[in-house]
């Protein structure tokens, strides 16, 4: 599978996120082409705490996923979910179900 880099240009979205009674940035950057997402950053833990560092990393992860061309809905379905079956168990759950809703 190949990687399929995004321009040093490319169109964003900021959005705001609350999981677990946190509220996190979440900015999405789209393959110029077909407005697919490529990539994801989200940041509001408190800075240097575990919580910032495995964002940090799960954020590289996903976006390296959706540049090698894996569907945000894929991501979204593979995820751990709460006892209700719908709500993510984790925040990098909720990212993907982001991911998910802003997929063209």
């Amino acid at each position: 599978m190949t990687r399929n880099r995004l321009p040093n240009r490319r169109p964003n979205e900021t959005t705001t996120l609350v999981f677990g009674g946190m509220s996190f940035a979440v900015t999405i950057g789209f393959f110029p082409a077909n407005d697919r997402p490529g990539e994801v950053f989200a940041s509001g833990a408190k800075s240097g705490c575990d919580l910032d560092y495995l964002l940090d990393d799960a954020c590289v992860a996903l976006s390296l996923l959706l540049q090698h061309g894996v569907q945000p809905a894929a991501l979204a379905k593979s995820m751990g979910r709460s006892g209700d079956g719908t709500t993510p168990a984790s925040i990098i759950g909720a990212l993907t179900d982001r991911l998910a809703e802003v997929q063209p």
